[in-house]
């Protein structure tokens, strides 16, 4: 197999733990757009402890462009993270994963609890109050 997609660059910033963002990073994928002649960039909120991620939608849209060189691009967007984090941009976010992350957790249990008690009818034996004495086809 010889197609593939070119996405770019990646960089994680870990998010500071003394915010409310413990155990969140932003993954920053950045490629150089020729047509624009700057890098587009997008920004994926990770929670370090769970191997998915959620994509940040900024504008209706997930890439921005922004200006930079080879050796000034990583620099410029840590200071971009730096400032959306100031101004509070990953708050709804964290809000959201949060929220979506609980709703499967309770939702989880409450499958794993059904699985249980059904397979807790086939296994468990039958009380002998629960047990009838008519044959299986009588009427």
């Amino acid at each position: 197999m010889k197609a593939y997609k070119n996405k770019g660059y990646t960089i994680e910033i870990d998010l500071p733990k003394n915010c409310d963002f413990k155990n969140y990073s932003v993954e920053c994928t950045y490629q150089y757009d020729k047509k624009e002649a700057k890098y587009s960039l997008s920004m994926w909120l990770k929670r370090k402890d769970i191997a998915n991620r959620h994509a940040i939608i900024s504008q209706e849209i997930d890439t921005q462009f922004i200006s930079g060189t080879k050796e000034t691009i990583k620099g410029n967007i840590c200071r971009i993270v730096e400032q959306a984090l100031i101004s509070g941009f990953f708050s709804p976010y964290i809000q959201d994963y949060e929220y979506t992350y609980a709703c499967f957790d309770e939702g989880n249990a409450l499958f794993e609890k059904r699985r249980m008690e059904a397979k807790n009818q086939i296994t468990a034996p039958k009380k002998e109050s629960e047990v009838s004495l008519c044959p299986v086809n009588a009427h």
